[in-house]
């Protein structure tokens, strides 16, 4: 059975509502507060929605903006008074599926829950006979005489790209007479400290530096 979510907050119009509905078999529940119509939505998976527009603290354009960015894919039929036809393209625009305009009959708002309902149903294409008739030796013949395909490249017989390996940066000049440099310095530093370890003398700048120190 087809279930209908009634959003208005006249309580009056909600309950005449709900009874047509439940008049011409549809299963209804009404809302009448905005925080009762988002519980509503989120967890009714109702079938359609009929929605109020003048209702208070939010309006229901802006139900209808939540609904669809939410990604509630339920038919919207705007049961409310609207102005003109550049308000009722609008309300099309941001995603109701259908208008009914206050004040409205039993029959007009069947007639396009029933309206809106078709359009929204998934239609399925009918299925192709299967044939029956026995394959001609030709095709059978045809089919036994069709090549293999050819089997799926066995991953060691790809060649893999060999790893390129990175390129040698030459030193230059100026990097190799610093490093001559620092390598003369520290013989000679070398040469001194070994100097003094096997002769147990200190040098006299040595010993000048160190009393100085």
């Amino acid at each position: 059975m087809t279930k209908i979510l009634t959003i208005d907050d006249e309580a009056a119009v909600a309950e005449r509502i709900v009874g047509i509905l439940e008049s011409n078999d549809y299963q209804a529940r009404s809302a009448t507060k905005w925080t009762e119509a988002l519980d509503a939505i989120a967890h009714g998976q109702h079938d359609l929605i009929l929605l109020d527009l003048e209702m208070p603290i939010i309006h229901g354009a802006t139900l209808l903006d939540f609904i669809r960015a939410e990604g509630y894919d339920m038919p919207v039929i705007a049961v409310s008074h609207i102005d003109g036809e550049s308000a009722i393209q609008a309300l099309l625009n941001r995603g109701a599926q259908g208008i009914v305009e206050k004040p409205f009959s039993a029959s007009r708002l069947i007639e396009e829950i029933e309206r809106v309902l078709d359009k929204a149903a998934p239609t399925t294409e009918p299925e192709e006979p299967a044939s029956t008739a026995a394959p001609s030796a030709e095709s059978s013949d045809a089919e036994t005489q069709e090549t293999p395909p050819d089997p799926p490249p066995d991953d060691d017989s790809i060649e893999q790209p060999r790893d390129a390996k990175p390129p040698r940066t030459k030193m230059t000049r100026r990097k190799k007479v610093a490093l001559i440099t620092i390598l003369m310095i520290y013989l000679i530093c070398g040469g001194f400290i070994a100097a003094m370890y096997l002769t147990d003398e200190v040098p006299a700048f040595v010993d000048r530096m160190l009393r100085y120190w």
